[in-house]
């Protein structure tokens, strides 16, 4: 770890991003995918509960 912290920064920034944008890149898609399985999951609920639609218009 001290080997890390006491490289340059040129070194640093370089090492930080090829393990910080994997890692963001992954957390983004499972909370996308979170919020839309959160989304659908009211839909169907709305739709279940909600009075059918009118077709005699």
């Amino acid at each position: 770890m001290d080997a890390i912290l006491s490289a340059p920064l040129w070194l640093q920034v370089p090492l930080v991003m090829v393990i910080a944008v994997p890692l963001a890149t992954i957390a983004a898609v499972a909370l996308v995918r979170l919020v839309d399985a959160v989304f659908l999951a009211g839909e169907r609920a709305w739709q279940a509960t909600a009075a059918p639609e009118r077709t005699d218009d």
